[in-house]
């Protein structure tokens, strides 16, 4: 369903947001990875016909379906789809390599909260660490780039000294201002994220304590820790989804669905409450939309009346701010601005944004004292844009190999 929203403008604001989910394409191979009997098989058809050549597809780091693959293996096999042969081993020697690299990633997590629990230091297993051992079947069907652990801002440096006798440096020796988290490497170049709030745009924000009242107890690798309720863990995945600058994987649309699959109890009403209290109902609203619409994910209908409501509400101040977040990511390309829905007025308006922000909103963002120097500041924003570009084109490119070197294995076979 889609919640009409009352002013003219937010509606085209919502259109113009949807630049941060899915593209068809990827929208037909989540369904062939999510959906069950026929739906399933009907969904594989379909994206078969859509790409050209759907092993050089899900391999394209640009279109972020090579996470995906040893979960479409498993729901191919689940539903009785014979593989076309020239896709069937790429399929079977990405879930080999996952489940390799998936308990080398767990003996270290496992480290982490030994360590952690044995100096009593209380922590909340976030992402896909505590996603791929509650709501996955098995963990290698999901795929985690690093481990994030929610921690009291005290004890941050503190944690950070101990896991040093894991094999971790950290990035910095100081504490970053604000709602960054502290980021340590390991010696296998696996990242750890010691976070001291949910989400890393200041404006996107629970309270701690509130969180930590509704964690629950979960076992992870082994070791009893805390997750999110699963309540937090949507609200958690979906605007982590919005905000994250590194989108190029649909891999969030999986997390959210076994989320709400798996937890029929989930309560909706505590995670509307938050969002609408904190201003998270524009983003959790475009992300919900989403799957709803095009995934048939089991929401209610009252939850997207009221997050429609409240994101039909949001002030200009937000709702520029939300389309900032939104096209901060590093690979909202081009092709992505041209396909999103609404037409020419969401293009407009997201072109309106790029070039002419408004004055209010430049202030607020660069804290911009005198109005004389607002100027130079339309001009910084764009030599910024590239610059950052440059650099996270440099990092992926470090950490891929960094992560390709000590954490997959150099080959694999299939089986037979």
């Amino acid at each position: 369903m889609r919640v009409t929203t009352g002013s003219p403008t937010n509606s085209i604001l919502l259109d113009a947001l949807s630049v941060i989910l899915p593209t068809p394409e990827q929208t037909s191979l989540l369904r062939a990875c999510l959906y069950s009997g026929e739906p399933g098989r009907q969904a594989w058809e379909v994206y078969q016909n859509l790409v050209t050549d759907p092993k050089e597809a899900l391999r394209n780091p640009q279109l972020g379906g090579k996470t995906l693959a040893p979960l479409l293996l498993t729901t191919l096999q689940r539903n009785g789809v014979v593989a076309d042969r020239s896709i069937l081993p790429y399929l079977r020697t990405a879930y080999l390599r996952e489940e390799l690299r998936s308990n080398t990633y767990r003996s270290i997590l496992r480290d982490v909260l030994t360590a952690l629990s044995s100096q009593r230091v209380s922590s909340i297993v976030l992402k896909g660490a505590a996603l791929a051992e509650t709501v996955y079947a098995e963990p290698a069907l999901r795929h985690c780039d690093d481990i994030s652990i929610f921690l009291r801002e005290k004890d941050l440096l503190p944690a950070a000294a101990l896991l040093s006798s894991c094999g971790f440096t950290p990035l910095r020796k100081k504490l970053w201002p604000g709602v960054r988290p502290f980021t340590l490497i390991h010696e296998s170049g696996l990242p750890l994220h010691l976070h001291r709030s949910l989400f890393c745009v200041a404006r996107y924000n629970v309270p701690p304590a509130d969180l930590w009242a509704r964690s629950q107890a979960q076992v992870i690798a082994g070791i009893p820790t805390r997750i999110l309720s699963p309540a937090d863990n949507l609200l958690h995945v979906c605007i982590q989804a919005f905000s994250y600058t590194r989108r190029e994987s649909p891999r969030w649309v999986a997390d959210a669905w076994h989320v709400i699959v798996g937890h029929h109890d989930l309560d909706w009403d505590v995670m509307v409450d938050c969002a609408i209290t904190n201003h998270l109902a524009l983003p959790l609203y475009v992300t919900l939309r989403y799957l709803a619409e095009d995934l048939h994910a089991p929401i209610l209908s009252t939850v997207l009346d009221r997050l429609g409501l409240a994101a039909s509400q949001t002030d200009p101040m937000r709702g520029e701010g939300a389309l900032a977040t939104a096209l901060t990511g590093e690979r909202v390309a081009l092709n992505r601005l041209a396909r999103m829905r609404g037409g020419w007025r969401a293009r407009a308006l997201v072109a309106k944004w790029i070039l002419f922000p408004s004055r209010d909103y430049l202030r607020s963002a660069y804290h911009v004292s005198h109005s004389w120097l607002l100027p130079f500041y339309y001009l910084y924003r764009p030599l910024r844009y590239v610059a950052r570009r440059i650099w996270w084109r440099c990092r992926d490119y470090l950490q891929l190999n960094a992560l390709q070197k000590h954490l997959m294995p150099p080959e694999v076979k299939p089986r037979a």
